[in-house]
């Protein structure tokens, strides 16, 4: 009986693709005698057997694949295997058999026979046995589990459910400036819009966390005292107070010290603070001296220690304490080298002005005034720094032009809170008719001032229990003023009449807050043509029982959620309490984003070709109008940093199939704006979305 020939032992078991062998013939005096002369013929090894469990597979899928042989001459077989595609698992060999494991890859093309199978003899003759195979392509299979939080990237201003669905939060507002916390991730951008003060300003922010950390604050939120010389410490860090040695010294905030001189107050040693010192750091420290007591009431005259001075002129390199910013103090400043990378601040605008001259009050601005125009763009190039104000290696726009106008601060995490501040470049005097005060670093238990500090350099926080001022008329609200209706140096808070406007839906008259100019700047496209309501805005009295002085207004623009400005009053003790020398737009950007992990397997071999992506989302109609949307967009490149998304639109059925292999790629991800529109309480949500896809393999 013969035995099969290989051939038909391959389209028996109808899975290897071919079989190739070798045949060797030979003569030679090495033959027995009886041949000498003759050919010997030398054969290759015989498949006898070939198994494969599965020709068709899904990706990722294992077929067990086998081989058996038998040599004509006896000799001693090996078996080998190679994979061009796909993984092959470990070899299980016996004398006359071979078997291995092999999982598909994500894609094959049709027709391929990846796996190769080599029997070898010992004469060094072999046969070869190739399995063809087949990878399933599953459109609809779809890829996308349920929603959880680790299955995104990116998720801002989007809460997922305990249902797991995605849904947009409502647009936030501030209800205070003493509280400034997000609900969730958002992109924040501020924009400059008025300035009209004497002094020159930089604006910022801190996080209220990054003080706890540093240990200013403490887990109740009140500013510490840890060395418990009677001032807060982030008072005494702002202005480097803190004697250089002895049990109450800190660490200076900064590199070196410009200043060495120390003062004695109520007991205590200080240093003289380097931002109310000339530049040859004379002595600026007088005790006893009688000024009026800055607590609501009468106002008596007080004895109590000041500590600072004002410049007669140009201040050189006084009132300073070096720095990244001479005039801007260490503690404020964002991270650097220069201050020692002790800051914790993040300054958008390094100079808030807009006016025309060129020059800084009394050249103690943070950068120099580069610009003659009143047009609402701050008179330097904003551009040339980053959003925390660190200078940068290239500016995207050199020059003074509309593109400084707004600073995009980025995402701004959820649940942190912020507080903005701004430092002032003014000096005034300690007046009571003037309704000026001079900082308060220390109180009695009474809550009397018993060491002011003189300095042209001053700190206004939107929290007003962080302020160093006091409060002298002590009522509540400090202020209130209509938003929609022009400012007018005619009316009088006390007694609105003249020049003030009624509250909308009220009998209630208040005086205006922002200047003529700047509500009609507002009302322009660079603003978004903001038309101010008539609503009341005010500025809350100070929850300290020190009284301090609350120097922020925040009103919402009546225009677009999420939209509010946030303005200052820059005279200690309020002054004028107009609350409108420095005036920013912020907008915190109402819309979610949500943006999936990467779906498909890392395989460089396969190319995304086709995209099956089906919806479910609702907008209810009794929160949301035609203005609210939810866009998706696919990507097959999302490792890269600027993926190319493929915009997902729907006509009719909430499925479509697109066609990507114009930007091929093995990375598949989706991401989804979540838009309320101008309704303040829509919540657009997504329910559930299934994606699915096909690859092909890359051309080399």
């Amino acid at each position: 009986m013969h035995s099969p020939s290989p051939r038909r032992l391959a389209l028996v078991a109808g899975t290897a693709l071919s079989v190739m062998s070798t045949v060797a013939v030979a003569a030679g005096p090495s033959e027995p005698a009886a041949l000498q002369g003759t050919k010997a013929v030398r054969l290759p090894p015989q498949l006898t057997g070939i198994t494969q469990s599965a020709e068709a597979l899904n990706a990722g899928d294992t077929a067990q694949l086998g081989v058996q042989a038998v040599d004509p001459q006896g000799s001693p077989l090996t078996f080998s295997w190679s994979a061009s595609a796909g993984t092959l698992g470990a070899p299980v060999n016996g004398a006359n058999s071979s078997s291995r494991s092999w999982t598909a890859p994500a894609c094959l093309a049709d027709g391929s026979a990846p796996v190769v199978a080599t029997v070898s003899n010992g004469l060094g003759l072999s046969t070869s046995a190739a399995f063809e195979f087949s990878v399933a392509q599953d459109l609809y299979l779809d890829r996308q589990p349920e929603f959880t939080a680790s299955g995104f990237t990116e998720r801002q201003n989007v809460t997922l459910t305990p249902q797991q669905t995605l849904r947009a939060n409502p647009a936030w507002m501030p209800e205070s400036p003493e509280l400034l916390v997000l609900p969730s991730d958002q992109r924040l951008t501020v924009s400059f819009v008025y300035e009209s003060a004497g002094g020159s300003h930089g604006f910022g922010y801190l996080y209220v966390d990054d003080l706890r950390a540093a240990g200013f604050v403490d887990s109740q939120g009140n500013l510490t005292d840890n060395n418990a010389n009677g001032i807060a410490d982030l008072h005494e860090d702002l202005y480097n107070l803190a004697p250089p040695t002895g049990t109450q010294a800190r660490p200076y905030i900064g590199v070196n010290r410009r200043c060495t001189r120390t003062f004695t107050s109520g007991g205590f040693t200080y240093s003289q603070p380097e931002l109310a010192s000339n530049s040859s750091c004379a002595t600026a420290f007088s005790a006893g001296q009688l000024l009026a007591d800055a607590r609501p009431g009468s106002h008596p005259n007080v004895n109590v220690d000041v500590v600072g001075s004002f410049p007669p002129g140009t201040p050189g390199t006084g009132y300073s304490d070096s720095g990244l910013f001479a005039r801007i103090p260490n503690l404020l400043e964002p991270r650097h080298a220069l201050n020692g990378n002790r800051g914790l601040g993040h300054i958008p605008f390094l100079l808030a002005e807009d006016d025309s001259d060129v020059s800084t009050y009394q050249q103690l601005g943070a950068v120099g005034d580069g610009s003659t125009a009143s047009d609402g763009i701050p008179d330097y190039d904003v551009s040339a720094y980053d959003a925390h104000g660190l200078p940068r290696s290239v500016n995207p726009n050199p020059g003074i032009s509309g593109y400084d106008r707004t600073v995009d601060l980025g995402v701004v995490q959820g649940g942190r809170e912020l507080v903005f501040f701004l430092v002032a470049a003014y000096g005034l005097p300690h007046s009571m008719d003037n309704g000026t005060v001079f900082p308060c670093l220390r109180k009695s238990a009474t809550g009397q001032c018993t060491l002011h500090l003189k300095t042209p350099i001053s700190v206004f926080f939107s929290k007003a229990k962080w302020n160093l001022d006091q409060d002298p008329v002590g009522q509540a609200p400090a202020a209130a003023r209509n938003a929609g209706c022009a400012y007018s140096d005619r009316c009088n808070p006390a007694a609105p009449s003249t020049d003030a406007c009624t509250v909308v839906g009220t009998t209630q008259s208040l005086c205006g807050w922002l200047d003529y100019d700047a509500q009609v700047r507002l009302n322009t496209p660079h603003y978004g043509n903001i038309n101010l309501p008539r609503t009341a805005i005010v500025a809350p009295q100070s929850p300290s029982l020190s009284m301090n002085m609350p120097h922020v207004m925040v009103g919402a623009t009546g225009t677009w959620p999420g939209e509010w400005l946030l303005a200052f009053e820059d005279l200690n003790g309020g002054g004028d309490r107009d609350f409108n020398d420095v005036v920013f737009l912020i907008r915190s950007d109402p819309s979610g984003l949500v943006r999936s992990r990467v779906l498909s397997p890392a395989d460089a071999g396969c190319a995304i070709s086709r995209v099956y992506f089906e919806k479910q989302d609702t907008r209810d109609a009794a929160t949301c109008d035609a203005t609210s949307s939810i866009s998706y967009a696919i990507s097959t490149d999302c490792g890269s940093p600027t993926p190319t998304w493929h915009p997902v639109t729907f006509q009719g059925p909430p499925y479509r199939i697109l066609d990507v292999s114009s930007t091929p790629g093995n990375q598949l991800c989706w991401k989804a704006t979540l838009n309320g529109g101008q309704s303040s309480t829509c919540q657009p949500t997504i329910h559930n979305v299934d994606i699915g896809y096909e690859t092909v393999p890359v051309t080399p």
